[in-house]
């Protein structure tokens, strides 16, 4: 029997879906509040649990009968007063998960983490999975929440749980279009003008969820993957969105002294109004910093060629149009 955490969000609901369409029976952890909306007819298939990552006897319950667990909640938040709310979900949840998984009896685990643990590159260094450089002036309490959750993936490898890591870059596809990363159609569709000089890996969230499926069901063990397609300039990225949506493409490079008017524009605009800002100093620094990954680990194990990102942007920006206009906040490939 297989266990999901996550299985309303992004990636979860897609892995849940192709798990189903296999033939695999799975349970999955939700909120009593959670929506199903993204499992659409596939949710009735699966067998439900109410828990919490912060409750052990909840999470205990949860993994009866368990042998393989995919571990793909978490909380992605850029705002600095989350950040306990990040390390109560993503490092001590995860901590208490591989606890559970550890004592009752869990073959593997598998965790979805981000290629933001990799760290900052030096020097335009191509990253690659052995890569560690976790020293930075920048701070962002989601990547620190979520190297800390990697270390406890480690520790309970340490201990005898098998455990595989994925890295994620940018996740393309359809899903709710106002969360992060999927928000970013909106944003070009509505007229955006300007572009950095940062680059970014990308994957199509289809790709990622076949990719753990094989993960977890070969020998692999105690290895982290770079789940990363392609690594594209953020200019490209945008322009291809804009492309798929038939909106003219950003044309203006924002500049050092641009985003550092921009940051204390915003937040003086935020004091003013007593909200947190929509982006900050070490955002749009790290915006103008070019992340290429080297993806070659993943390629020599994937089954299959990677969808290209400008035809996992087509796909989406398609079905992104088709719930504009109808009116709709999400939509789904299957």
């Amino acid at each position: 029997m297989i266990l999901v955490t996550g299985a309303t969000g992004f990636v979860g609901s897609y892995l849940i879906k192709d798990l189903l369409r296999s033939g695999q029976k799975a349970r999955a952890i939700k909120r009593s509040t959670s929506t199903l909306e993204l499992l659409e007819n596939y949710a009735a298939q699966v067998e439900w649990i109410e828990a919490d990552l912060n409750n052990i006897s909840e999470l205990d319950a949860a993994l009866q009968g368990i042998e393989q667990v995919y571990h793909c909640a978490g909380l992605v938040s850029f705002q600095s007063n989350d950040f306990e709310k990040l390390m109560k979900v993503n490092t001590e949840g995860t901590a208490n998960l591989v606890n559970a998984c550890l004592q009752n009896g869990v073959k593997k685990m598998l965790y979805v983490s981000s290629v933001v643990t990799l760290g900052i590159p030096e020097n335009d260094k191509l990253i690659d999975e052995n890569y560690n450089a976790h020293t930075s002036k920048l701070r962002f309490d989601y990547f620190l929440s979520k190297r800390l959750a990697e270390m406890e993936i480690w520790r309970g490898n340490a201990e005898g749980l098998e455990t595989v890591v994925v890295n994620p870059g940018g996740i393309i596809g359809a899903g709710y279009w106002h969360h992060e990363p999927l928000n970013v159609f909106e944003t070009v569709q509505t007229g955006l003008k300007f572009y950095t000089e940062g680059a970014n890996g990308f994957i199509d969230v289809r790709d990622l969820s076949a990719l753990m499926i094989q993960l977890m069901n070969t020998d692999t063990n105690g290895e982290r993957y770079i789940a990363v397609a392609e690594s594209l300039s953020l200019k490209d990225f945008l322009s291809l969105i804009a492309d798929s949506l038939k909106v003219p493409r950003p044309t203006q490079k924002v500049t050092k002294w641009m985003s550092e008017m921009a940051w204390r524009i915003e937040a003086a605009r935020a004091w003013l109004a007593r909200t947190e800002p929509d982006y900050s100093r070490d955002d749009l620094r790290v915006a103008r910093i070019p992340f290429y990954y080297n993806n070659e680990k993943v390629k020599a194990v994937f089954n299959r060629p990677f969808i290209s990102i400008e035809q996992s942007i087509n796909d989406s920006a398609k079905l992104f149009l088709e719930s504009k206009s109808k009116g709709k906040r999400y939509a789904v490939f299957y």
